[in-house]
């Protein structure tokens, strides 16, 4: 008999451990079922601060079970997700137990949660703009950009914070959320709508010089710089938000171009100077300071150097990071990151391949027919892209396939890149760094509207690909690049 409940003990012991947790730290049983990622990624909320940079992983077992433990020590945002396309986003309290279930195979309400306040985490995941991992303030502000009425703009906006807010207040008065849940979410949305009133005013400012503004200066300032009054940067409670290095950021923007009175002009002359990050950190240190100076600082070397764009500035700032914040937790985020910068540096040092070739007198060429003309082969296969397009450097990586088919076919392979002269360098370096074999050309102004015209829209998506004859007529307008080569192949085929 004794030995019966030592077993029974032995058994309920597990369930026992789940049942307790400490006060400053959260567990999270989760199950993925549909397409089983091999990790699941989601944020770490570090002094209570969301930036979807900041990540740690679990890998689901073989049935989708997984399990993370966190300490935590206020209430939080965390965001799981996989390859940076969310899953969902939890509202976590200290000493809470979530049970969360991911179903791939649907597209709405794919992200449940089971608590407490199950109700009101339902509620926040149905907000399509929860999470800053889709962009800027700028994404969301095209419904106010037409209106040339600022307290118009101001009420709308108003109008769509509260309505926003409205069910979280009721789940609030009937104790289905916890106060702290209410705030956390209250703050994230205030700042999130401020954010956009003050983008409006930024796109007025850029379309100044072209007469496209719908504001006047003198109604954008005013609009901008009453956000900042309202919503400070300074409010410790918007760095739990992920919205909050945007927020900074267009705060720093108002800083340099109202109050600084920094002309687009001059703007212009850092950026061909390589210099803007430097710059914009600079701006930083002026207006900002503490947890939201490192914090911003952070995140802004993170968020540039994902770009790809591989600026040696970043490195820079990198170690002035570091060697001004020595023990900064943010620091294991940004190495990784900070390494195929230096790699791509490093690339430049080696020989040019012999298979890359570039078009004499580029200058000239002013349509695609002209860059075919006087080239060596019978068909031309054209990939259009610049040195600022993720997806166009995602493809490069899938190159070697790509070549081996278009060499069995007798294909040869023009680059076209649709970069501005300021990135010249910039193009010549990414060149080498990704080993593009081919022929290169960078587009000017007359190329450029060729393509748009071949394209035949008023602005070019790209990545581009498409076929030509000899003489640079296209055969077939819309190819599939390196990354699905198997059906390029049977593109090519029919």
């Amino acid at each position: 008999m004794k030995q019966y409940f030592r077993l029974i003990l032995l058994l309920l012991l597990p369930l026992y451990s789940i049942g307790q947790i400490k006060k400053d730290h959260i567990e999270i049983i989760g199950k993925i079922t549909g397409n089983l990622p091999d990790i699941i990624e989601y944020t770490l909320p570090i002094n209570g601060i969301d930036y979807f940079g900041f990540t740690d992983s679990v890998q689901p077992d073989s049935l989708g079970n997984f399990q993370i433990s966190l300490p935590l020590g206020k209430t939080s945002f965390i965001d799981l997700s996989n390859k940076n396309k969310s899953f969902g986003t939890l509202i976590a309290e200290p000493g809470m137990i979530y049970k969360i279930h991911i179903n791939t195979e649907v597209k709405e309400n794919q992200f449940r949660v089971a608590s407490k306040d199950e109700k009101g985490q339902l509620l926040y995941n149905q907000i399509p703009n929860r999470m800053s991992v889709g962009g800027h303030f700028e994404v969301e502000t095209k419904e106010y950009l037409q209106d040339s009425v600022p307290s118009n703009i101001k009420q709308q906006i108003k109008k769509s914070q509260e309505i926003e807010l409205e069910g979280f207040k009721k789940l609030l008065k009937d104790k289905t959320i916890s106060k702290n849940f209410y705030n956390l979410v209250r703050t994230d949305r205030e700042y999130f709508y401020k954010g956009i009133q003050g983008s409006v005013s930024f796109i007025n400012l850029l379309n100044l010089p072209y007469k496209e503004n719908k504001l006047s200066e003198e109604q954008y300032k005013e609009l901008w710089s009453e956000i900042f009054e309202s919503n400070p940067v300074t409010n410790p409670e918007i760095l739990s938000s992920s919205w909050f290095f945007h927020y900074a950021e267009n705060y720093l923007r108002y800083k340099d171009l109202i109050i600084e009175g920094t002309t687009l002009t001059a703007l212009s002359e850092i950026n061909k100077q390589g210099l803007t990050h430097t710059h914009n950190i600079n701006n930083a240190k002026k207006y900002l300071s503490g947890p939201q100076l490192e914090y911003y600082f952070a995140a802004y070397i993170h968020f540039e150097t994902i770009n790809k764009n591989y600026e040696k500035e970043l490195i820079t700032l990198f170690e002035q990071f570091k060697k001004e914040y020595p023990s900064s937790p943010y620091t294991p985020f940004l190495e990784p990151v900070i390494i195929p910068v230096l790699v791509f540096h490093k690339k430049q040092e080696e020989p040019l391949n012999e298979k890359i070739k570039f078009i004499p007198n580029s200058s000239a060429v002013n349509s695609v027919k002209e860059a075919i003309k006087g080239l060596y082969g019978k068909q031309f296969y054209v990939d259009i892209w610049a040195t600022w397009c993720g997806p166009c450097k995602a493809e490069f990586k899938d190159n070697t396939k790509l070549y081996q088919l278009l060499k069995s076919k007798n294909i040869t392979i023009v680059y076209i890149s649709i970069d501005k002269e300021s990135r010249e360098n910039q193009w010549h370096d990414m060149i080498h760094f990704y080993n593009l074999e081919g022929i290169h050309i960078r587009a000017n102004e007359k190329l450029n509207t060729d393509l748009i015209n071949l394209y035949g829209n008023s602005s070019l998506a790209i990545p581009w690909h498409f076929l030509t004859d000899e003489n640079g007529n296209v055969i077939k307008k819309r190819l599939s690049g390196a990354s699905e080569v198997e059906n390029l192949e049977k593109q090519l085929n029919e």
